[in-house]
């Protein structure tokens, strides 16, 4: 029996004076990732990740200017970084989108869903 888990979002800080680059949301969407790890998968899934039968899908969200174009790669960042922790499991239908204003003013926020047996 599968059960499907919606992830909070996850909030990146300013990437606004950085070059956003899908190396550095990576980095971000790791300690996004532990923290979800920590909290919701692992109470939803009493501390054992391997019952992540798939990452179904993420929606990335890049706060950016109307010039900045490169949503698809910061949101390539996220999408690497669950296939290097569940596989062929990790592979998820994405979108990257751009918006003008996030809550609390950060740069990205990741949603995600999860499939988990």
């Amino acid at each position: 029996m599968s059960a499907w888990i919606f992830s909070p979002k996850a909030l990146v800080p300013d990437l606004k004076r950085l070059n956003p680059i899908s190396g550095l949301a990576k980095m971000f969407s790791w300690n996004s990732l532990m923290e979800l790890g920590n909290e919701v998968l692992k109470a939803a899934l009493g501390g054992d990740l391997d019952r992540v039968k798939r990452v179904v899908r993420l929606g990335v969200f890049v706060n950016s200017t109307d010039d900045f174009h490169d949503q698809p790669k910061v949101a390539n960042g996220v999408s690497d970084l669950m296939v290097e922790v569940f596989g062929d499991a990790g592979k998820h239908a994405r979108s990257a989108v751009g918006v003008n204003t996030l809550p609390l003013n950060v740069a990205v926020e990741v949603d995600a869903i999860f499939e988990v047996g």
